[in-house]
């Protein structure tokens, strides 16, 4: 069994090195703090890495300030755990941690994760990757604490939309509600996860000017432009969830969010109400996710890219209608 491996794993070994993917969200990165504090609290060596600087929200998260954006040539580690990512190339941070032929182990949930790990610890039936974070702390006999028992709550909590998403089960709730018991409390996770400045709602209202709707309704396309978020003195986290947005409307089966980047370099959100299984049609742009939110990143003109996302939307809308 894969989640005995890896607690006899982790148990035999002294010294690890935590990552995720690129832009992580909530659940990348409580997954990360959960399980390295947990290890940190049985005396072994944890370093969990990010490519930049934790921003608000997430650096109000306990343990945030434990995560860094950079190692020194001597650290060293007997192996590596990524944690929510779907494939290597989406591994954020210096390739160079993993060319050093360290043993990986990798915890995931995403329907589109490749398996890239010695060991892979992969169930999309999990909310989130807080729940196999979860399993893999009780199963290993680790202690939950209440800076572990809050990041392992929220991960849970923002993967399953506030409880509201069909990838929330009772498995799910009852973790949650273990959590609750250990200490802690809602509101002030919706206080540092769901609080911002003015300059998000200035970076929305603007984004939801954007708005475009296609194929009789059934698509909604949001774009951000870095020009937008300079106007907004804006933040590029400031857009954080702002792809649910356009799902909200009555009729639409897939919400996009076009996000820039860089010059002509752009971030995709997919998600999906109903029917279509937005994480195949990333997977035709190099992205993955799961089959009611998905994503990718890609290179070229707007008008050309959003033409060709169009074009393959169309297609699995009109295979669903026939």
């Amino acid at each position: 069994m894969t989640l005995n491996k890896i607690s006899d794993v982790l148990k035999r070994n002294k010294s690890f090195l935590l990552m995720t993917h690129k832009n992580p969200d909530a659940d990348a990165i409580c997954s990360m703090l959960a399980l390295g504090m947990a290890l940190q609290l049985v005396q072994k060596q944890v370093f969990m890495l990010t490519e930049a600087p934790l921003e608000r929200p997430y650096d109000l998260l306990r343990g945030a300030d434990l995560i860094r954006c950079e190692l020194d040539d001597k650290f060293d580690v007997d192996l590596v755990i990524v944690l929510d990512c779907g494939n290597l190339d989406r591994i954020a941070g210096p390739k160079d941690y993993l060319k050093k032929g360290f043993f990986l182990i990798n915890i995931d949930h995403h329907l589109t994760n490749n398996f890239f790990g010695d060991l892979n610890l992969v169930d999309t039936n999990c909310s989130s990757t807080g729940e196999l974070v979860y399993q893999v702390i009780k199963n290993s006999n680790l202690t939950i604490n209440l800076d572990i028992a809050e990041n392992i709550y929220t991960a849970i909590q923002k993967d399953t939309g506030n409880f509201r998403y069909d990838n929330l089960t009772h498995k799910s709730l009852r973790i949650a509600a273990e959590m609750l018991e250990l200490g802690v409390n809602p509101w002030i996770i919706s206080q540092k996860m769901d609080t911002f400045g003015p300059s998000r709602l200035k970076l929305l209202a603007a984004v939801l000017g954007t708005m475009e709707l296609h194929h009789k309704g059934q698509i909604c396309i949001l774009t951000l432009s870095l020009e937008m978020i300079d106007k907004a003195s804006a933040k590029e986290n400031d857009s954080h969830n702002f792809v649910e947005y356009s799902r909200f409307i009555t009729g639409v089966e897939i919400g996009i969010l076009i996000r820039q980047t860089a010059q002509k370099e752009y971030s995709f959100s997919l998600r999906s109400n109903n029917q279509i299984d937005v994480a195949q049609l990333a997977l035709r742009f190099g992205g993955g996710g799961h089959a009611k939110a998905a994503g990718f990143e890609i290179l070229g003109d707007l008008e050309n890219l959003k033409k060709d996302l169009l074009q393959e939307a169309f297609r699995l809308l009109d295979e669903k209608d026939n």
